[in-house]
């Protein structure tokens, strides 16, 4: 009686909200089911699958997408590539594969040229972005135009899934260094806080596998702007010598000068800032790895914030982990 009770009342909420929703717009109740029926979306971190007929992803539009996707990412010891993709053709596409939290769309017969995203399409926490042309060549230009857009969009999704996800996991209380100077970042508990002083904060994870380690740095706007961006390795080395000593005597971390760091513009919470990319190695001894670092010219208090995220991991790949440190310092706050 009860069960028979339950669904006369959901068929009249049905009916009642049907009626009062404005014509083409999901209802408050289709929404509810939608949501709670939907499968999480699955797959490892920055994996992308690409759903296209072999014949357009063996051609133009395939190359196209693979040349930009797959592209070794800089500063890395090791080649390794920025995502990993899967092709499969549309008759392949099952239901299983539809649940992939990043999927891309290749369709070269449509009426026009498009891309679309889509969120949540078959999966919740799932982007579909959908790249049609009415040709293999418009298709492919279409790419070459897109890319950048697809691959800024999912970066950012992947760096927010992953910071949302560590977040319940992070420490709960901080030194005075934060509140002193307006920042808060969300560090996982799984990194020790190592220094401590009024200008620089040291954390450090170590494993039996991997350490890795996050520097933040506060200090004054450098003087001379027209050399903006020449003074961010300089001061790399010098809080690096200071706090990051290595396992010898008289060893310490510096930058390494043989591959250059890759610099390059960009915002954190709105200010301009400067993203640099390279390898470290160790002065004195032979250990190095890979780094990441933004540092942030924050005009509105006449200040310069340092983050860098460092990994040592010999013999192991390395773009995950720099990844999830990225996602990590990338979510910086200025209070």
């Amino acid at each position: 009686m009860k069960l028979k009770t339950g669904l006369l009342f959901l068929l009249a909420l049905s009916l009642t909200i049907s009626c009062s929703s404005p014509e083409g717009e999901e209802s408050a109740l289709e929404k509810i089911f939608n949501d709670d029926t939907l499968p999480p979306a699955n797959g490892g971190i920055l994996d992308i699958l690409v759903v296209a007929e072999d014949k357009v992803w063996n051609g133009g539009p395939g190359r196209a997408f693979e040349e930009h996707f797959i592209g070794m990412v800089y500063g890395l010891p090791q080649p390794e590539p920025r995502y990993t993709v899967r092709q499969v053709a549309p008759k392949e596409f099952s239901d299983l594969l539809k649940r992939s939290r990043y999927i891309v769309l290749l369709d070269a017969n449509a009426d026009s040229s498009s891309l679309v995203f889509e969120m949540d399409k078959w999966a919740r926490g799932q982007m579909v972005s959908h790249l049609s042309a009415p040709t293999e060549l418009d298709l492919r230009k279409l790419t070459l135009q897109q890319n950048d857009a697809i691959d800024a969009r999912i970066s950012a999704l992947e760096s927010e899934r992953l910071y949302t996800k560590m977040r319940p996991l992070t420490h709960k209380e901080y030194p005075e260094f934060f509140s002193k100077h307006n920042l808060k970042l969300n560090v996982p508990k799984d990194f020790a806080l190592s220094v401590s002083t009024d200008d620089v904060v040291v954390y450090w994870k170590t494993t039996t596998l991997a350490d890795n380690g996050i520097i933040i740095y506060v200090g004054d706007l450098p003087a001379d702007e027209a050399i903006i961006g020449n003074n961010i390795i300089p001061l790399r080395d010098s809080l690096t010598k200071l706090y990051v000593p290595g396992q010898r005597d008289g060893s310490y971390m510096i930058t390494e000068d043989l591959v250059k760091p890759q610099l390059n513009p960009t915002e954190v919470q709105g200010r301009f800032s400067i993203e640099a990319r390279g390898l470290w190695r160790t002065h004195g001894d032979i250990m190095g790895g890979p780094f990441v670092s933004y540092t942030i010219y924050d005009e509105e208090n006449n200040r310069l914030i340092y983050i860098d995220s460092f990994i040592l991991a010999p013999e192991k790949k390395k773009r995950k982990s720099l990844f999830e440190l990225e996602s990590i310092i990338r979510n910086l706050e200025i209070l």
